[in-house]
């Protein structure tokens, strides 16, 4: 293949990125809060008011309870696409006040990437009410010299348990509605402001249902329920549902000792299967 052509390939990927994350059914935004976890995307991502690890993505209150310092990982291949990749890793200490938290994630290739890391703290107030904040550094790179940028974002959540069983969560992503742009102009992109509320609630020790409603302050709201069963000790299955793009989630999780893997996938009705991967240890 000549330069020329080597060169065309890249603008064409860069422009596919951008109409790709232009469109309202698939991605919302440049910049978005991207969430991570098996066990949330097996469960549609319905996840605001549940305590787990990965509460560091979906609601810093959800790591309050966090008993053992612990690391996970995970990875999502979105719609089959390389390109479109998202590598997440992260890392809880519990202290005498609280959870302490740091988390990165990556999304996208060499010729576009957005990147984010946060510090992000939570405690408890009383048995009933937990909160977290984060403080992120978002990052924006397109590639063939069109350059790159970033910005700070805040991210907070509230989890408060109205009845034994029965919890309710909210959490906002960037209330400052902060930017990212670029000195040359190639990068301009609003941070989405993100408000989610949910509620969780624990039918028996084998059975949970979330119900979650997601809203960009610039998009049509999302809806999303998910299901846990566990079948087996330490072995559980997940259904999710959402809506605005309509898609599903199935999943399932082996939890073992200081293990935890949870495998799932989502299905969007246009552009197919989304798998995903997490892997937790508690030390």
């Amino acid at each position: 293949m000549r330069k020329n052509d080597h060169q065309f390939m890249g603008r064409f990927f860069i422009l596919l990125i951008f109409f790709v994350a232009g469109l309202h059914s698939v991605v919302r935004a440049a910049n978005d809060n991207f969430p991570f976890g098996g066990r949330q995307a097996g469960m549609g991502n319905a996840a605001v008011s549940l305590y787990d690890f990965w509460g560091i993505s979906h609601n810093q209150a959800g790591m309050a309870r966090q008993q053992n310092p612990g690391a996970g990982f995970y990875f999502e291949n979105r719609f089959l696409a390389r390109e479109m990749s998202l590598g997440a890793g992260a890392f809880l200490m519990p202290a005498a006040s609280g959870v302490l938290g740091l988390s990165l994630s990556y999304f996208g290739y060499s010729r576009y990437n957005e990147s984010k890391i946060g510090i992000a703290y939570a405690r408890s107030f009383s048995d009933r009410l937990s909160a977290g904040i984060q403080l992120n550094y978002l990052y924006t790179s397109i590639g063939e010299g069109y350059g790159s940028a970033g910005n700070f974002a805040v991210e907070m959540g509230v989890i408060y348990e109205i009845l034994p069983d029965l919890h309710v969560g909210t959490h906002i992503f960037n209330p400052t509605k902060a930017r990212i742009s670029s000195d040359e102009g190639y990068v301009d992109e609003y941070i989405p402001t993100i408000l989610r509320f949910g509620f969780s609630y624990t039918f028996s020790e084998r059975v949970l249902l979330s119900l979650e409603t997601e809203k960009d302050i610039e998009r049509d709201p999302v809806f999303k329920a998910g299901l846990e069963y566990q079948l087996a000790d330490g072995f559980y299955v997940r259904a999710g549902v959402g809506t605005n793009p309509t898609s599903n989630a199935f999943g399932f999780g082996l939890h073992t000792g200081r293990f935890r893997i949870d495998l799932s996938s989502s299905f969007h009705h246009v552009l197919g299967y989304s798998p995903q991967a997490s892997f937790l240890v508690d030390f």
